[in-house]
């Protein structure tokens, strides 16, 4: 991909009604900051993930491997089953939930314009449809994306005009006192717990990425395409939640709307940023999950992730209690994940990449380590998930820097090499030992 392709496509994969319901959430009355805290966790928050973006896809991007073979160097060939499945558990649940809206969105422009509607029915065409724009691979995912995020972008600004010309924003969330503190880094922590997912396996993207010149394609491509995109989604959320005081973001549209159907193409922005966001985000990274572990081919791996997806309840998950609690709890694992993966590429191995030892299974890998797992990477990981759980709030903004310290120091006192060396010498002195 060329960055005429690469940044659009990630400004349709943020551009999401799940971010809109961040903001949502956050904002008095129904969060506990005002008007400038929220704008400015915001800015911070987004800017923190550009660059977890960038430092995360360096593998990727000059290696050409996916995130399901990145994790082999710092979880062992066997181990990375551990960190694939935790990153396509939650891609699958999103899938679910991006299906659910976008069928919400069909369903209120049927019902509002004709007077009919089936939300299971759209429920499940919806699914099909993502499966059908995903069939060709990621070719068919990243033409779909930049084009349809010209649409979503005059879409959504066309909404945000409709809201500032026709509606005043209450003085309430501009003057009540919030907070700088646990709140405010709470909220820091819950944008970049909505994108951790896709900075974790960044690589699975960014491999298809122009390397022509180098390094600089990798950091453009992923501030452009990801701050401002998500930075104005999130201040569209804001809009909508003190204007309306609505908390569900497909409803909200409608309010706003100016009559039904102007309201209808607005929610056509639904439809177009679920299916981008989908394929990038939801579908693509399960998938190649399955591919190494399972043996299957693209499309089956898609079929099985859509299928999984219809069971995770998404309309009991995008509510205003589980939907925060959600993001929170599986930041707790990707965060500390992303800790990992960045200490190992730029302090254990000094961006050294084995690639022949990456894809050869065998005990004889170097990245074998203690019968196929890395004691260094899982006992970061739960070190970061340890000390992110009890303060869930934080999630990640505690456990990614625990274990980035963690999986340092682990693998300064070569740990795994102590681990081999004792199950060694525990089967040499057993009885019957060679």
């Amino acid at each position: 991909m060329k960055l005429f392709q690469y940044i659009p496509l990630w400004w349709a994969a943020v551009i999401v009604v799940q971010s809109m319901a961040v903001a949502f959430f956050a904002i008095y009355p129904q969060g506990e900051l005002n008007l400038l805290q929220v704008i400015v966790a915001s800015l911070i928050g987004t800017l923190i993930l550009g660059l977890l973006f960038f430092l995360n896809g360096f593998p990727g991007f000059e290696e050409g491997i996916p995130f399901a073979v990145q994790t082999r160097s710092a979880f062992g060939i066997r181990g990375a089953a551990i960190p694939n499945y935790l990153r396509a558990i939650p891609g699958i649940m999103f899938l679910g939930i991006g299906n659910w809206i976008g069928a919400l969105a069909i369903n209120t422009i049927t019902t509002t314009l004709w007077g009919f509607g089936n939300l299971r029915v759209y429920f499940v065409l919806f699914a099909l449809l993502n499966i059908v724009l995903a069939w060709s691979g990621v070719e068919s995912i990243a033409w779909f994306d930049s084009l349809s995020a010209i649409v979503i972008v005059v879409l959504l600004s066309y909404t945000a005009y409709v809201i500032l010309t026709t509606r005043s924003i209450p003085t309430a969330p501009i003057t009540y006192g919030g907070s700088w503190g646990l709140p405010f880094v709470g909220f820091i922590a819950a944008v970049g717990g909505q994108l951790i997912t896709a900075a974790l396996n960044i690589s699975d993207i960014a491999r298809h990425l122009d390397t022509e010149r180098g390094s600089v394609n990798l950091a453009v491509g992923n501030m452009l395409g990801l701050v401002p995109a998500y930075l104005f989604m999130l201040l569209v959320g804001l809009l909508f939640s003190v204007t309306t005081g609505i908390t569900n973001p497909v409803r909200a549209i409608m309010a706003v709307a100016p009559s039904p159907l102007l309201g209808a193409a607005m929610l056509l922005f639904a439809i177009l940023a679920q299916i981008s966001t989908n394929l990038v985000n939801n579908l693509l990274p399960p998938t190649h999950v399955f591919q190494d572990s399972l043996g299957v081919s693209w499309k089956q791996g898609l079929i099985l992730t859509s299928v999984l997806s219809f069971l995770t309840f998404p309309w009991m998950l995008f509510s205003s209690a589980l939907f925060s609690t959600f993001i929170q709890f599986y930041s707790a694992f990707l965060g500390p994940i992303v800790g990992i993966l960045l200490a190992d590429y730029w302090v254990a191995r000094e961006r050294d990449t084995d690639i022949e030892s990456l894809y050869n299974r065998s005990d004889g890998s170097k990245f074998w380590f203690v019968r196929g797992f890395s004691v260094s990477g899982i006992a970061s990981m739960l070190i970061g998930v340890a000390v992110s759980l009890p303060i869930l709030d934080l999630s990640w903004v505690i456990g990614l820097p625990a274990a980035f310290v963690a999986y340092t120091v682990l693998t300064k006192v070569e740990i795994n090499e102590y681990a081999a060396n004792s199950l060694s010498e525990d089967r040499t002195q057993a009885p019957g030992g060679d």
